[in-house]
């Protein structure tokens, strides 16, 4: 499981964006969550089944964007069952 933490400019298209970006690519994000802060906005979006490699490359692709500030890249392990 991989967390992408998406600092945005707050804009109301920021996080159509970044919803959308993930849409293209027929990725559906275990989680999705924005907050407002006082400058910007933070997205944070989880996406099971990615390799390490897969990750690198979205969180690469997502710091393109034109809303986009920053993106950090966290993989998480699994909660054991």
């Amino acid at each position: 499981m991989h967390r992408f933490r998406i600092e945005a400019i707050p804009d109301p298209q920021s996080l159509p964006r970044i919803a959308g970006f993930f849409a293209q690519r027929a990725m559906i994000p275990s989680t999705m969550r924005m907050r407002m802060l006082r400058q910007h906005m933070r997205v944070e979006v989880t996406v099971d089944s990615l390799t390490a490699a897969q990750a690198a490359v979205i969180a690469a692709k997502l710091g393109e964007m034109f809303a986009v500030i920053e993106v950090e890249l966290a993989a998480e392990l699994a909660a054991a069952a």
